[in-house]
């Protein structure tokens, strides 16, 4: 899985994790992971109605399972303001990496994802090292090493 300076999205505004969500999903479009953004949504969408992404200090990780995806993907955004996300410690989120992956990678591919990027999220060191980065190209680098995106 390739996860590069197109993947990071940095200062990005909107409203609500609905919007932003819709937002991911023409940016999905954009980077080739899908050319359906709308059913892309609606994939986010479904997922979190069946249970929220939201994890703890402002990280949320929404995830879409869907024909809709051509390829596995992850795209980070940062947000300038933080949002209303069901979360563990009932705060806002400000950091949102989502996870697309087609249906015949459902499995192991999407669990590793899953597993990676969620123990690199339980690091403080990599939750503070990430927020001081501000370079795109950097993130990504830093990104792809730490969950072995690579690998994926």
């Amino acid at each position: 899985m390739k996860f590069s300076k197109d993947n990071v999205l940095l200062n990005i505004k909107v409203k609500n994790k609905d919007e932003l969500l819709e937002y991911l999903s023409q940016i999905a479009e954009k980077i080739n992971l899908t050319d359906d953004p709308q059913e892309l949504d609606k994939s986010f969408e479904k997922r979190e109605k069946e249970y929220s992404t939201g994890l703890q200090d402002g990280f949320a990780i929404p995830h879409a399972k869907s024909e809709a995806v051509k390829q596995v993907g992850i795209i980070y955004a940062r947000l300038n303001e933080p949002i209303e996300w069901k979360t563990y410690d009932n705060k806002p989120v400000t950091d949102v990496f989502a996870l697309m992956v087609p249906p015949q990678n459902a499995g192991t591919t999407h669990l590793k994802m899953l597993a990676n990027l969620s123990t690199a999220l339980l690091e403080d060191d990599f939750k503070n090292d990430l927020r001081k980065k501000n370079e795109s190209n950097e993130i990504a680098k830093y990104v792809s090493k730490k969950i072995g995106a690579s690998e994926l």
